[in-house]
């Protein structure tokens, strides 16, 4: 596999969501980042590094989110790398209409590969047309991703690759590219599941041939502090999914936030970027304020996006990023 420096020019309006990005006063570095909103699935070069700019619309909230920051770009024949203290980030984009099981499995055992020796983080998914049929195969698009993910896991790490699943998500996206981005690193990194939730590798198999191959959350203690990830988190108790109207789904997630809050002993005053994504916009308004009502201040900070979820039956689906410095 060839691997090469990043030499292409960077985008203006790229460089310039990573400048705005930047704390006032900080050293210029490289990021990963990523706007939402964009035309099309794509990468560009923005201020030395890698702004991915991912067709979700946003409905409320900043359009711009840091995910990572390091030292060099690395452009390999499948992702574009970003090497940071101790470890990598990255993104790669599937090919257009690639079918969602052979995009999985080939992006993910990528990953594996370029990851190995490392703890995984923090996985990022866009699947096309999530809640659609596959061509290929007949399956639901989310479940043809989750076997093939589920392949590359067990291929790279064998029949005990449920310890090296970390946090990850898994949103619908506009276009025909699947989208994969990941954090990764030396540092410790604990994964946690729900208790009142079955974890999503043991679901039945009404769920899917091969299940969801991710945790319910990530702790991650960097040396500059601790950083905790919540996976996408719905209104599922057990593996059911639970809740009717759009109030009664967002009430549950929020309890199972809470669940998970207190399982990663995630401190009240971390710092947080959450994202809430809604399969219909018009419950915008009731999503802004069923959140403020559990969440507000100035160390919390929301996108709300309108997008497919992993099941159909569900209206809304909630994560975040804790940080305490």
């Amino acid at each position: 596999m060839s691997e090469r420096r990043n030499t292409e020019g960077s985008a203006e309006s790229g460089a310039a969501a990573a400048d705005a990005a930047k704390p006032a006063g900080a050293p210029a570095a490289h990021t990963l980042s990523v706007r939402t909103g964009g035309s099309m699935a794509r990468v560009l070069a923005a201020a030395g590094g890698l702004l991915v700019e991912t067709p979700v619309p946003l409905l409320a909230g900043p359009a711009l989110e840091v995910l990572a920051g390091g030292a060099e770009v690395i452009r390999t024949d499948d992702y574009q790398l970003l090497r940071r203290p101790g470890g990598l980030a990255g993104v790669a984009l599937g090919h257009e209409g690639e079918p969602p099981r052979a995009a999985a499995r080939r992006l993910y055992a990528a990953l594996l590969r370029h990851t190995e020796g490392l703890r995984l983080h923090r996985v990022w998914n866009f699947v096309p047309g999530i809640n659609d049929e596959a061509a290929a195969d007949g399956l639901e698009n989310y479940r043809a991703f989750n076997a093939g993910r589920h392949d590359a896991f067990q291929e790279s790490h064998g029949p005990r690759f449920r310890e090296h699943l970390p946090a990850a998500s898994a949103l619908g996206v506009e276009g025909g590219r699947m989208i994969v981005l990941f954090t990764a690193g030396t540092e410790p990194a604990r994964h946690f599941e729900n208790p009142e939730q079955v974890p999503a590798f043991d679901y039945p198999e009404e769920w899917g041939e091969l299940p969801p191959a991710f945790a319910r959350g990530t702790r991650v203690d960097e040396a500059a502090g601790a950083v905790w990830h919540l996976s996408g988190t719905a209104s599922i108790k057990g593996h059911t999914t639970r809740g009717e109207t759009f109030a009664e789904q967002m009430e549950l997630t929020l309890e199972n936030v809470r669940l998970m809050r207190a399982r990663m002993e995630v401190p009240e005053d971390a710092r947080c970027q959450w994202k809430i994504f809604l399969r219909h916009a018009e419950d915008l308004p009731a999503a802004r304020a069923a959140f403020a009502a559990e969440y507000s201040g100035p160390g919390h900070h929301a996108m709300f996006l309108h997008t497919g979820i992993c099941r159909s039956c569900l209206l809304v689906e909630i994560e975040g990023a804790f940080h305490q410095f």
